[in-house]
């Protein structure tokens, strides 16, 4: 992705690139990777568009929307993910997605061609500092596979869940000898999926090291429309995969008409006169955006019930950027 060489890592080499995850909410031992392998056959066999090709597939079990062809890892948006018709051809793979003690996002099957490699893999602050984790469940893995990362590669069997530093370079490199097909999931973090993690790993992964989600707070709709203004944004807050330390100093360049405007059970933030994405209230009249992580909000500040200013706020673990706005009540 593009900029993803300039994304600093705030807990640096406190996690490591990739580690496997114990037995807690009985996640290990509770793995049938026999039904789970049975149930992906029966997919391809049954015409999903599973099976390899050239080199690698991808099948969208959860998306924004439930959308059975987006294959993508998604940010922000108008939707949150849901899940897609795919799903509901694998129970087994359903209810291990069920036990997972956080809120879920992207949920993809990747299959890879025997000897394939994928190369300059990355998925920008995909990881604990800004709200997100990424696991992988190997469901078909040769001896040959291997995750490499810049200081070594490792080894991930079949049947273990297993956590990956997403946001840093990698590759995947596949057993000559046979497929692969991986459960990748992309989900929120939060205490009870720290508690996965080996013992002396998680005070590392407990606020403010990593970004815990918030739960949200729905506003009637007369309060929904109290916060509803009009202010000057920087257009490159929508660029949700840049640091979050660069947004401040790009206050002065690039700004953009922005609106703040009540839709059904949310506001929706408006971008030179375009939805870019629903808004989630999480307290004190600070919004994160939908379908990503608490990592960049918004915060309305009312005087005598009456918008006056928008605080927009980027975090990365214990660092939070903070400017202020100034605001007015819709046009």
């Amino acid at each position: 992705m593009s900029g993803l060489q300039r994304i600093h890592d705030p807990q640096g080499r406190s996690l490591p690139n990739a580690v496997g995850l114990g037995p807690a909410a009985g996640l290990g031992p509770d793995v049938d990777l026999a039904a789970m392998r049975a149930e992906v056959d029966a997919l391809t066999r049954g015409g999903a568009p599973l099976a390899v090709a050239e080199g690698r597939r991808v099948l969208p079990l959860r998306s924004p929307g439930g959308d059975p062809h987006r294959t993508d890892t998604a940010g922000p948006g108008l939707e949150g993910f849901a899940p897609t018709p795919w799903c509901d051809r694998l129970p087994a793979l359903r209810a291990f997605l069920a036990a997972l003690p956080a809120p879920l996002r992207a949920v993809r099957l990747m299959a890879l061609a025997p000897g394939a490699v994928l190369k300059g893999l990355g998925a920008a602050k995909n990881g604990p500092p800004w709200g997100l984790c990424r696991l992988h469940l190997p469901i078909v893995s040769g001896p040959g596979t291997k995750v490499v990362f810049p200081d070594g590669s490792h080894r991930w069997d079949p049947g273990g869940l297993w956590f990956s530093a997403a946001w840093r370079r990698h590759a995947l490199v596949n057993d000559p000898a046979g497929g692969l097909v991986h459960l990748v999931v992309d989900l929120h973090h939060t205490a009870a999926v720290a508690e996965l993690f080996p013992e002396a790993l998680r005070p590392r992964l407990r606020s403010p090291a990593a970004l815990e989600r918030r739960r949200e707070i729905p506003l009637a709709p007369a309060e929904l429309a109290r916060h509803a203004c009009r202010f000057a944004l920087p257009e490159s807050f929508a660029n949700w995969e840049q640091p979050g330390h660069l947004l401040p100093h790009r206050l002065l360049r690039g700004v953009v008409a922005a609106r703040l405007v009540p839709h059904h059970d949310t506001l929706l933030l408006v971008m030179a006169d375009r939805p870019f994405c629903a808004l989630e209230h999480i307290g004190d009249g600070e919004f994160r955006l939908r379908g990503w992580s608490d990592e960049r909000t918004l915060q309305v500040t009312l005087d005598t019930g009456r918008p006056t200013g928008v605080v927009v706020r980027a975090r990365e673990g214990a660092n939070t950027y903070v400017t202020s706005l100034p605001a007015a009540p819709p046009a």
